[in-house]
């Protein structure tokens, strides 16, 4: 993976420093003498999506078989242990995992940076303060294109609208637009 932000800015990001340095060059599958590999964790199937693309079959209910809290701090637990650098919260959405905040605050207490994958439809000013307070170094949020085609790929009208409306939240909170790459 290239950092765009790099190239163009020339401007370091934390990933950067887990991709660009002597021990990557002799990294298998991820895993440095200094670090961990970074870890992408699908935690919840459910989405209020239904994205055609999305390997997931997700539907907005709660799907059995998922880890419980403490299961998934025992998780992180054992991620910590293995020098995980960075967990990505993926799913399914995983703002709909009543825990997900809990977890993402867990992560950073353990030494991990949490950051988020998410359809971005889910996120006010209150829930991107949380993201912030906690301490979340990276949101992805996922367009498939304008409006009518975004919407049409999700699978609900007004899902780009919802994503999209985040930008008007970086005027309010001045330090988010780190924290929210489109």
């Amino acid at each position: 993976m290239i950092s765009v932000t790099k190239l163009l800015f020339s401007t370091e990001y934390f990933g950067d420093s887990l991709r660009y340095n002597q021990d990557s060059r002799e990294a298998i599958h991820g895993v440095t003498s200094s670090a961990g590999p970074v870890v992408v964790w699908n935690s919840t199937r459910t989405c209020n999506l239904r994205c055609r693309h999305c390997y997931m079959d997700s539907d907005s209910k709660k799907y059995k078989g998922e880890l419980t809290t403490d299961e998934a701090k025992k998780f992180i637990d054992d991620l910590a242990e293995f020098r995980v650098p960075v967990l990505l919260f993926s799913g399914g959405e995983p703002l709909m995992r009543p825990d997900f905040f809990e977890l993402a605050a867990y992560a950073a207490a353990q030494g991990i940076r949490p950051t988020l994958s998410t359809n971005g439809t889910l996120i006010t000013p209150v829930v991107a303060q949380r993201i912030k307070e906690i301490g979340v170094g990276y949101v992805g949020i996922s367009l498939d294109g304008l409006r009518d085609i975004n919407d049409k790929f999700r699978g609900k009208e007004g899902a780009f609208q919802a994503a999209k409306r985040l930008r008007c939240l970086t005027p309010t909170y001045p330090n988010l637009s780190t924290y929210l790459i489109f």
